[in-house]
């Protein structure tokens, strides 16, 4: 494990699941050198963070207030 396609796998399904040590470890050993991945994690976490923010799945209700 290490190569960038695994690696970029990885990084993808810890969006959807948790990572195993090993898993989390493999991603850990490879990303400092490897700045297309550390690229593509930036990129992956702002395009979810934006998909949040469209679906309305991060506003908090309204509470009524005591006016």
């Amino acid at each position: 494990m290490g190569k960038c396609k695994n690696i970029t796998r990885l990084l993808s399904d810890a969006l959807d699941r948790p990572l195993s040590a090993g898993e989390w470890i493999a991603v850990g050993l490879h990303l400092p050198t490897c700045s297309g991945c550390r690229n593509y994690r930036k990129h992956i976490s702002l395009l979810r963070a934006a998909s949040r923010e469209v679906s309305g799945l991060d506003r908090t209700p309204e509470t009524p207030s005591d006016d």
